[in-house]
């Protein structure tokens, strides 16, 4: 529907990863209250830092699955590794830092790190040092160096001259301002204590809110999304020009998905829950946001777990996100601030390195 825009989508979940944990505030106010007071919260945020987790627990894979070559070996490396992050972000001069880090522990053990840092023009990645790619030495723990303005013109987009996280949490808070105004309090948010809640005391949260969904809970949701969020999500892209040059976005693009919408029937959102229902045997997603004493959200963990079922085939297993803000407004500390000099390697040295590689290795074949 919407032309790719695969630059952006990457830049956006990088920022994504970093800003995620803007929430909401607490006091006595009902749980949607204090997500609606969150997203004003959310502006005065100019800087933190941040560190968090990912691990797949408890994942079953069919037995037809597990009985290819390589399965259990695969499960085995899944079921043992973990994402996860540290970083930092300032909002003037802009200045974004993740440092990513896979550990998997085992028969297999290894840990690989991979930095990436971001300013309003341009985004490093740092090569990992992993023995069995077989890179180079002369790439491995350089920072490969991406022109942002460079990229968007070879993609034939544009990159904004003004972009700025600021603009992404407003647009963000906007959205949000959208979906609360349409949600069923009671069917999906809750104040629970931290301790039922399962949050460690040393997080020491003042207040939590948390949404839950079944699926049992999936279709009234889904059909709210189609019948009333989408359409005035795409009115408030319509109205706004800023927000459209940051998502790239033709006013074409949202007149066709406007149409598209408007001709969703009823039985159109049943037949695609009904194959939902189908596949999904069981579904239950709970998010909590932790809110310190000066309103800010600075801790968030998700649990997702499902179980799948599809061409008699079944797999489960659970996906468990951790993630905490720390020092908000502070002097957050980056380790790798904005790389220069001889540990930077520009995208074209990186092609010349790695084609010659490759080119060599065709050759011998």
């Amino acid at each position: 529907m919407f032309r790719s825009k695969s630059l952006l989508s990457v830049l956006s979940l990088f920022l994504t990863l970093a800003l995620i944990l803007s929430a909401c505030s607490g006091g006595s106010k009902s749980p949607k209250d204090a997500l609606q007071s969150a997203m004003e919260k959310s502006a005065e945020i100019k800087s933190y830092g941040l560190n968090g987790s990912l691990k797949i627990q408890d994942l079953k894979l069919p037995p037809e699955v597990m009985a290819e070559e390589g399965a259990a070996g695969a499960l085995g490396l899944l079921q043992n590794a973990e994402l996860s992050w540290t970083g930092a972000y300032r909002a003037d001069p802009m200045l974004v830092e993740l440092n990513m880090k896979v550990t998997i522990s085992g028969d297999l053990a290894m840990s690989f790190q991979l930095p990436m840092v971001m300013t309003q023009e341009k985004m490093w990645i740092k090569v990992p040092n992993i023995p069995m790619l077989g890179l180079p030495e002369e790439v491995v723990g350089k920072f490969v160096e991406f022109d942002l303005k460079k990229l968007a013109e070879e993609q034939g987009t544009e990159w904004p001259a003004d972009f700025n996280v600021g603009n992404t949490v407003k647009l963000s808070n906007d959205i949000y301002g959208i979906v609360f105004k349409h949600v069923d309090e009671k069917t999906y948010l809750s104040k629970p204590k931290a301790k039922d809640a399962g949050i460690p005391e040393d997080k020491k949260l003042k207040d939590i809110v948390q949404l839950h969904v079944t699926k049992d809970q999936v279709e009234p949701f889904v059909t709210t999304v189609v019948k009333n969020i989408a359409p005035e999500v795409i009115d408030l892209l319509s109205k706004n020009e800023e927000y459209r040059k940051m998502l790239q976005l033709e006013q074409s693009d949202l007149d066709d998905a406007k149409k598209e919408l408007a001709e969703v029937k009823d039985q159109d959102i049943k037949d695609g829950l009904a194959d939902f229902n189908k596949e999904v045997k069981s579904l239950d997603t709970t998010v909590n946001i932790g809110i310190n004493d000066k309103g800010f959200a600075s801790y968030t963990d998700m649990t997702l777990k499902a179980e799948i079922e599809s061409e008699g085939q079944t797999g489960s297993g659970t996906i468990k996100v951790v993630s905490e803000m720390t020092d908000i407004n502070g002097d957050p500390k980056f380790e790798y601030a904005e790389p220069k000099g001889d540990d930077v390697i520009s995208m074209d040295k990186l092609n010349e390195i790695m084609g010659g590689m490759f080119g060599g290795i065709d050759e011998g074949l």
